[in-house]
């Protein structure tokens, strides 16, 4: 049997109705934590990947501005990621995926599973002790028992 946490069936495209994982360390450990069969990759689409800068104003106005990521940006998202896993004590995901989380049966949409997890995982961990290391476990149980419905 393969050890790898991160070995799961590589898709064209995301199932429908799977939930994206945020590109950040705490999007992959929830990853993680869903567990073989939950979890897809799917490579990385070869266009531009943007986001938008929000700045607000203190009187309530707002500008937006779009950005593109370079590699180099995409690089040190990686990086970060890898860093993140490795406060947890995981080994680096593979690189050139966008990760999706096959939905728990109870989601209620992808904002209240990401609320849903988060505040499961923080719960009874200390403020000043929320950390990767801390979080790993907690976050393992949750997912186990979200998937149990």
């Amino acid at each position: 049997m393969n050890q790898d946490p991160w070995a799961s069936p590589e898709v064209a495209t995301a199932p429908g109705g799977w939930i994206p994982a945020t590109e950040n360390g705490w999007g992959a450990l929830v990853v993680w934590a869903a567990g073989r069969g939950n979890f897809v990759r799917v490579p990385a689409a070869g266009h531009n990947r943007s986001g938008t800068a929000v700045n607000r104003s203190p009187g309530g106005s707002e500008r937006r501005a779009p950005f593109l990521l370079t590699e180099a940006d995409l690089a040190s998202i990686d990086d970060d990621i890898d860093t993140y896993l490795a406060d947890a004590g995981l080994p680096p995901r593979p690189r050139g995926y966008d990760w999706y989380i096959r939905p728990p049966v109870n989601a209620e949409g992808e904002d209240a599973f990401w609320s849903a997890v988060w505040a499961g995982t923080t719960g009874d961990i200390p403020r000043d002790e929320v950390r990767p290391s801390t979080m790993k476990g907690p976050a393992k149980e949750l997912l186990a028992r979200m998937y149990l419905g």
